[in-house]
């Protein structure tokens, strides 16, 4: 470990705080300080927070002092600046510092100048320097070279792809995948594309869809390819799913795939009957939040996972998502890379996309969604939202506007001093019938959902379901032969 002079390592510290809070005047005169008693990484830090700004030439003069003393990370971007303005010469001469200060950034980069000017052999070594140092990247580049489209060593190719893959370089594994193929290996083969997959190779799904639906297992297939929409937007895939479901009489789930890449107009068949299910329990526990909460504006802290609204603050927020009014689309908090899955808003959402993955809902698993073909997309959002909300319990939904009215925040909130809905015979028909018209193909299954959600006891026939609650009264939903709501009433329970 490198020692400092003492009287820099104290301002280079408080530097660093300063310029983790945001106070970038204190964090510069300080990183200063630290740099002139003797710390380079102070000048480091100076060169990035001059880049953060753009001022490019200031930042590659702070890099430079750092580098000149002794900081291969600096050297690092001195030379990389030096390749972006077109100086290969100099970015040789700096990279090569920066290897030999120990940096994998140096080394890799100077690997692949060497490459690219034709000098296979030692950019190999410094490749091989690079995996040393911890470059995932580095062994991907040794094994490509040494795979050469198939017509190299494939055996030494396999053992960098593998070694790349396992430091979780997704394109390794995925090329790991046609390496074995070349070698007969097709178990081996499908094993690195499960990887690469999991790695979050953009192409790995649709690859597995493709080697399954040529060996006959469609139905594995459209799982694969079903993976590659929802997590890649893969155009391909979609029209393969498309032809697949077509090729079932399935029009809705074609239709549903086919457009999800560009924008949906429906929601997903799995969707339509998760959140129909408890579609009416989720607007009686929206209704009384709305009354407790009023029309305000609406303030929140993702780490202490509270909302306040008018003054008066709820604990128990879940971050949901953003909606997008200039490109109608939904992303999930987990999926928004300025929060993600860690923060304590989100974290709760794993439960969510965990029932969305295990029950193949779509709407639930994917990170973000285009409802642009939705006559109304921000109702859209809305009403997944507060659906996908309720497998987190609690009370509700309260939404905000952000960014200038750009988009709109939601937010569940579980604060058990709110109050809780209870089963009246009378507002239960009204429940039910809003949701029906919310979701007017599962009509029978609104009803019933909400009737089980209060614990009645249920009666069906063709032609009525019947609730009795537990602590009394009885509600009747009459239904036309093709499952629409004819009539709804409410009473004493029948002695």
């Amino acid at each position: 470990m490198t020692e400092y002079p003492a009287g820099s390592v104290e301002p280079y510290e408080r530097g660093m705080e300063a310029r983790r809070g945001g106070n970038l005047a204190e964090a510069e005169e300080l990183l200063r300080q630290a740099f002139e008693a003797g710390h380079p990484g102070g000048a480091h830090e100076l060169g990035g927070i001059a880049a953060e700004r753009g001022a490019d030439r200031e930042a590659v003069a702070w890099w430079r002092r750092a580098a000149e003393a002794g900081l291969p990370e600096s050297a690092f971007e001195v030379g990389y600046a030096a390749e972006r303005d077109g100086d290969l010469e100099a970015a040789e001469r700096w990279y090569r510092r920066s290897a030999e200060g120990g940096f994998s950034g140096g080394a890799l980069n100077l690997g692949i100048l060497l490459e690219n000017r034709g000098d296979a052999g030692e950019a190999m070594d410094f490749y091989r320097r690079a995996w040393d140092l911890g470059s995932d990247k580095a062994a991907f580049n040794l094994g490509r070279l040494y795979d050469d489209d198939g017509k190299g060593d494939l055996e030494a190719a396999e053992t960098w792809y593998t070694r790349a893959a396992e430091r979780g370089n997704g394109g390794a594994a995925f090329n790991l995948g046609f390496v074995l193929q070349d070698r007969g290996d097709p178990a081996g083969q499908v094993q690195a594309w499960r990887q690469a997959a999991d790695l979050g190779h953009p192409k790995a799904a649709y690859c597995l869809g493709a080697h399954f639906e040529q060996a006959g297992d469609v139905n594995t297939a459209i799982g694969w390819f079903r993976r590659s929409v929802q997590e890649a937007g893969t155009e391909q895939s979609a029209r393969r799913l498309g032809a697949l479901y077509r090729l079932r009489s399935d029009e809705r789930r074609a239709r549903f795939w086919t457009e999800f890449p560009n924008g949906l107009s429906d929601y997903s068949p799995e969707f339509t009957m998760f959140a129909s299910a408890g579609s009416a329990a989720a607007i009686q526990r929206q209704n009384l939040l709305n009354e407790a909460v009023g029309d305000v504006d609406i303030t929140f802290d993702v780490d202490a996972r509270v909302l306040t609204a008018g003054g008066r603050t709820f604990h128990g927020m879940t971050f949901l998502g953003s909606f997008s009014h200039l490109s109608d689309t939904w992303l999930w908090a987990w999926a928004n890379p300025h929060y993600g899955e860690h923060v304590p808003a989100v974290a709760p959402l794993a439960a969510v996309r965990e029932h969305g993955e295990r029950n193949a809902v779509p709407e639930l698993a994917a990170g973000r969604l285009d409802l642009s073909g939705f006559p109304e997309p921000h109702q859209a959002a809305t009403t997944m939202a507060i659906a996908a909300a309720a497998l987190l319990g609690g009370s509700g939904v309260q939404s905000c506007r952000v960014n200038d009215g750009k988009g709109s925040f939601y937010f569940h909130v579980a604060d058990p001093a709110l109050p809780k809905p209870e089963f009246d015979p009378l507002s239960a028909t009204r429940m039910m019938t809003t949701a029906a018209e919310v979701f007017p193909t599962e009509q029978r299954r609104v009803v019933r959902g909400f009737l089980a959600h209060h614990g009645c006891r249920i009666r069906e026939s063709e032609e009525v379901i019947e609730g009795v609650a537990p602590q009394g009264g009885q509600v009747t939903v009459a239904f036309t032969p093709d499952g629409l709501i004819k009539a709804a009433g409410a009473g004493p329970a029948a002695g």
